[in-house]
């Protein structure tokens, strides 16, 4: 089971707003992609949702060779992203339209990613939203796997009697009403064990990285030069599994 919370800095919404150098959402393609997505749309709820099914399915379950170290607007650009920046982009496109969301982090079995790729540790870092909906902290990783890949992940993991495979939690959905909480990988809804460490909210991923202790995926000098091709062949394996529906 994981471990108690680490204190968070601050339960009010209004302080979960704001920018930070990986959450830029004063970046002009932000802030466009933020407005187009809920022009029209009138409740905070609804703005949230289409936010929420385009960073699911608009930018594909993957790594890029700068790994956690994203900024939204460059999650935005590359179309690809895992946990961590896939979380950056979602809190982002949030914020741009003044709904309070922060990251949670938190470790989870490297089993989730069995068949994707292998992380070199026991566990791997993950990080989930938490949105601020009707006076509610509502939590979700939901849109961290995009549908084509979700759908075959969960099926395969299903069949091999996995909890964890492929990217996704096999009891795991990405689906998410706004209005509960949802998981694609951290399913904290089901009892089963997958994780040691709850580290609590941080200001953006680099922040986690900077003052969180005993994260498993910092970005070594060996990492950082290996990790284009850590990438690709992740991609690729995520790929088959998506042309084998």
């Amino acid at each position: 089971m994981a471990t108690p919370a680490s204190p968070r800095p601050s339960e009010n919404p209004a302080d979960w707003t704001g920018k930070t150098r990986h959450i830029n959402i004063n970046h002009p393609q932000v802030r466009a992609k933020a407005a187009a997505l809920t022009h029209g749309l009138r409740t905070d709820c609804q703005k949230a949702l289409a936010i929420f099914e385009f960073v699911r399915d608009e930018v594909k379950f993957g790594f890029t060779r700068g790994f956690w170290d994203n900024t939204a607007s460059d999650v935005l650009v590359s179309r690809v992203g895992y946990c961590n920046t896939k979380s950056t982009l979602f809190v982002a496109l949030l914020r741009a339209v003044n709904i309070p969301a922060r990251q949670i982090f938190v470790d989870i079995d490297r089993g989730v990613l069995h068949g994707i790729l292998d992380p070199g540790t026991p566990y791997v870092d993950h990080s989930y939203v938490e949105v601020f909906l009707n006076g509610t902290w509502w939590a979700t990783d939901a849109c961290i796997v995009d549908t084509n890949l979700f759908v075959p992940a969960r099926a395969r993991a299903e069949r091999e009697n996995r909890v964890l495979g492929y990217g996704v939690h096999a009891s795991g959905t990405n689906d998410w009403d706004g209005a509960s909480a949802a998981f694609s990988q951290f399913n904290i809804l089901d009892p089963r064990p997958i994780s040691t460490r709850n580290w609590g909210a941080y200001q953006d991923v680099a922040d986690f990285y900077q003052r969180a202790d005993g994260t498993w995926n910092r970005l070594s000098p060996l990492l950082r030069a290996g990790m284009g091709a850590f990438a690709a062949s992740a991609n690729r394996n995520a790929q088959k599994l998506r042309n084998s529906t």
